[in-house]
């Protein structure tokens, strides 16, 4: 059998930015979801904790003093941007993730992209390759 050596120039950039970010959403996909849910169980839980403000008191010679803290530390704005984001429930958990696993994708994109091209314009690869008969059993 003979060998020949070859060497790689270039690198095409469209398929390997298209190999970075296929590879950069599926490597992110678990994280991104794992994440997603975090932070919408952290939503709920913060949300559940300001609401409890709601009706703060304490008794004094047997009278109950109540007080709204949510008004008192003007926390409307914030509890209701928890609550209309803690409303969408598994639809946002699966939204989340999706947006941020595309975007890890483009940014893999970015990054398999700019090393092509540092390749592209510093680099050469030489390739040792042998010929193989169609009739040669394989490993």
């Amino acid at each position: 059998m003979q060998t020949r050596e070859l060497v790689i120039k270039r690198f095409a950039l469209g398929p390997l930015a298209q190999w970075g970010f296929v590879a950069g959403v599926l490597i992110a996909c678990l994280p991104a979801f794992l994440c997603s849910w975090v932070f919408f169980a952290l939503v709920q839980s913060l949300r559940g904790l300001i609401a409890g403000w709601r009706d703060v008191g304490f008794e004094v010679l047997g009278q109950r003093l109540s007080f709204n803290l949510v008004e008192v530390l003007n926390l409307q704005g914030a509890l209701e941007s928890l609550t209309n984001i803690a409303s969408f429930g598994v639809f946002g958990i699966l939204l989340l993730a999706l947006l941020v696993a595309a975007l890890l994708g483009l940014f893999g994109a970015l990054v398999v992209t700019l090393i092509g091209l540092f390749y592209n314009a510093t680099g050469r690869i030489q390739v040792q390759v042998e010929e193989v008969s169609s009739n040669a059993p394989t490993a």
